[in-house]
């Protein structure tokens, strides 16, 4: 024992870690909210419940959806771990959240798939329980993995123990394959199984073909094909290192017995899958079936290049559904750290090369093969259907990330080799350790409760059906288009309430147009109506993304309501105050918005502008002389530019009066600046703006000549104080009032 710690300790160590980590992050995410989980259990608790293989119907909706079409190993040695638990309470848990945000990482509601509830604390049962013992399992089967790449390093470099504990921790400390590890997902047979088809092969290429050997390797590359359709392209792999050893050793018949005896194995392990296939669907391997119902797709080769980051995201942390992110210096660093592992690969390669030692290549080449075998079944799968995701390569994650260990350590002396895959690993282990409890854990953790609304708070006590709306607060930002807006909302429930309320909150901009909205449960999600305990303050913030083109600048208002939602139709309830009187529309100040840019907030003045002044020391304005000729009761369009010169706290009302020779107002067209939609007190950047007021000629005007003025007044103020008016140099107009010009109404 004290020997094999000595030469493995280092092993041991990591894969005890390992072992803790991927437990910690299965008890971090949710029940289902792991990447298809939702999709595999419902194949295992198939078989389980009716002894069948779930059999694909395109166009038919199932629990289990596309993944029905996989092979079914780690599906029946699922259903036989789990036989025994009772699991009639699966429609309880598999409830799907209606607003869900699935693949849109930069959304912060709406994370979770799946409409959580108190039923999956411990001590679980039914199929809170289920799933728990299966990811354990996979656990288990991760562990291996590991176990199997640090043997395999071993076999490539013997005598490079460094090597093999950075390969080995390169895949135990990928938070994306702790993340998969630790779900209910068949990627992790298919991973331990080609871990192991890739060490039988590495074996054989270094020591040769043994019965033992041949044996082992049918029997796995035959379970390997029945876990997974991408374990089919272990096979070229398997044939060509037969060819490649039969040509070395010249041991044909060897060769050809070897080739048989996995070509046998393979068909009487999983031949009846693949017969089903041609039986049940017309197809060997139920590809176009799979597509059929996941949803199929045209892209080029040269458009899926769009799709990269993603795919190189997903290879390291991307989890939930494909939509909760790590930090972006996380991402920085898996960059950094594989762009350094290329760069000292291709030093070794070109070294060795060098010097002839081709013997050397031979292992390395075949991790290298695998890599572009599996990458290339990857693309072909993503050409099909939507399926860019860098797990999907976990195949080869060993071959990955002892290629990368071997650039990596490479480019040191061997006396720092040791160093540097401890501080490689520690480091890689800080990641993964974090991310739990940074990442994954907060996303899905429901909404706070709170003792009191906060003062800055403003109050509302709208009631919606046993649902109060008791205050909305909100920053009042200033957004440009395709920002955000943060809106909290404070809600209680009056009383239990047994359906599950949709709430929506619109963004508005100018005239009260939408420009950004929200549906969702309470809680981003995560708190259905269902789940409220009376009397609660809960605290509900979202953050509203606005459209990418809308007119501004413009005040934002939050609108809130609360329906029932369903794919047909959202139809709200009527708010009521407390005492059952109607309350009418909840409209809330949210922000103020601008031009993304600000490109649209310059050029706007007209370049004749010949009349220019300044008012309150808050506002420039621009505009040209009005003169024409017009008839009693038609109307006349007056266009005042507008900016902002510095800050006021006043909502200022435009005034445009008409008056006559004896300064008689006559018509006039008062109005804050665009109708309101984007008053003074928000003037927060500088941006010229065209403002349209219209004077309406009254009917019985007598003909003649008539001044228009222009300027702002204080409408909150009983005297309608107004602002000083003066020109640029500073003269100041008589009772603040700017002449734009003088029209002449003339008889019918």
């Amino acid at each position: 024992m004290s020997t094999f710690f000595r030469q493995h300790g280092g092993a041991a160590i990591i894969a005890g870690i390992f072992l803790a980590l991927s437990t910690l992050y299965s008890l971090s995410t949710p029940v289902f909210e792991a990447s298809d989980e939702v999709f595999h259990y419902p194949v295992i608790d198939h078989i389980r419940v009716t002894g069948e293989l779930p059999v694909q119907h395109p166009g038919v909706e199932t629990l289990w959806e596309q993944e029905g079409s996989q092979p079914p190993l780690y599906y029946l040695m699922s259903a036989a771990l789990t036989a025994w638990i009772d699991t009639g309470d699966l429609l309880d848990v598999h409830r799907w959240n209606p607003h869900a945000k699935l693949g849109i990482p930069l959304d912060p509601d709406n994370k979770n798939m799946i409409l959580h509830t108190g039923a999956e604390a411990f001590p679980w049962q039914g199929t809170v329980l289920a799933v728990h013992l299966i990811r354990f399992f996979s656990i288990l089967l991760g562990t291996g993995s590991i176990i199997l790449v640090y043997a395999l390093a071993q076999t490539i470099r013997p005598d490079n123990r460094p090597l093999a504990w950075l390969s080995m921790g390169l895949v135990a400390f990928n938070p994306m394959f702790l993340f998969i590890t630790a779900s209910v997902n068949n990627d992790n047979l298919t991973v331990l199984l080609s871990a192991w088809i890739m060490l039988l092969l590495a074996r054989i290429l270094q020591d040769g073909l043994t019965t033992r050997r041949v044996i082992t390797l049918a029997v796995v590359a035959g379970l390997a094909t029945l876990t997974k359709i991408s374990g089919l392209t272990l096979l070229p792999i398997i044939g060509l290192v037969l060819l490649f050893h039969a040509w070395r050793t010249r041991e044909w018949r060897q060769m050809i017995a070897a080739g048989l005896a996995i070509a046998i194995a393979c068909l009487a392990i999983s031949g009846w899958w693949y017969f089903r296939n041609i039986t049940l669907y017309g197809e060997l391997l139920g590809l176009n079936t799979h597509v059929a119902v996941a949803g199929g797709r045209e892209i080029s080769l040269w458009d899926l290049r769009h799709e990269w980051y993603g795919f190189w995201v997903s290879y390291w942390a991307l989890f939930g559904a494909v939509n909760i992110l790590a930090d972006p210096g996380v991402y920085t660093f898996y960059t950094g750290l594989s762009v350094i592992a290329v760069a000292g690969l291709i030093w070794w390669v070109a070294g060795t090369v060098r010097t002839k030692s081709w013997t050397a290549l031979v292992l390395p080449g075949l991790l290298a093969i695998q890599a572009v075998v599996v990458f290339i079944g990857v693309i072909n799968w993503t050409l099909r259907t939507y399926a860019s995701q860098g797990r999907l390569v976990f195949p080869a994650i060993g071959a990955l990330s002892i290629l990368t260990a071997l650039g990596l350590l490479s480019l040191l002396p061997k006396r720092w080799q040791s160093w540097c895959a401890i501080v490689a690993n520690a480091s890689l282990l800080a990641i993964a350790a974090a991310i739990p409890f940074h990442a994954i854990a907060p996303t899905y953790a429901p909404p706070p409760i709170v003792t009191q609304v906060p003062e800055d708070a403003i109050p509302i006590g709208a009631h919606f059906d046993g649902l109060e709306l008791i205050a909305i607060r909100t920053d009042l930002p200033t957004v440009e288009e395709g920002g955000r807006v943060p809106v909290t909302l404070y809600w209680r429930a009056t009383e239990p309430i047994d359906r599950n309320y949709s709430v929506f909150i619109h963004a508005l901009g100018r005239g009260y147009a939408g420009i950004g909205k929200i549906d969702t449960y309470p809680g981003g999600g995560k708190l259905p109506t269902t789940q409220m305990q009376p009397g609660d303050i809960i605290e509900d913030t979202y953050s509203i993304e606005l459209e990418q083109d809308f007119d501004t600048p413009t005040i934002i208002r939050a609108q809130v309501g609360v329906g029932v939602w369903s794919p047909e139709s959202f139809p709200s309830f009527e708010p009521t105050r407390a005492d059952d009187s109607p309350f009418g529309s909840v409209i809330v100040e949210a922000g103020v918005a601008y031009p993304r840019g600000m490109g649209g907030c310059r050029g706007v003045f007209p370049d004749d502008a010949d009349i220019q002044a300044e008012l309150g020391g808050f506002a420039r304005f621009r505009a040209q002389t009005v003169g024409d000729i017009y008839h009693a009761g038609e109307s006349v369009p007056i266009t005042l530019y507008w900016n902002r010169h510095a800050d006021t706290t006043t909502d200022w009302t435009v005034f445009v009066h008409l008056v006559d020779d004896n300064n008689i107002m006559v018509a006039q067209a008062d109005a804050p600046p665009l109708g309101n939609d984007y008053p003074t007190r928000l003037w927060r950047l500088s941006c010229q703006i065209a403002d349209v007021h219209t004077l309406q000629l009254p009917a019985d005007l007598p003909p003649g000549d008539y001044r228009i003025l222009v300027g702002m007044y204080d409408a909150a103020d009983p005297a309608y104080t107004r602002a000083l008016a003066t020109t640029l140099e500073g003269s100041p107009y008589s009772e603040n009032a700017i002449p734009i010009g003088t029209i002449t109404v003339e008889a019918p």
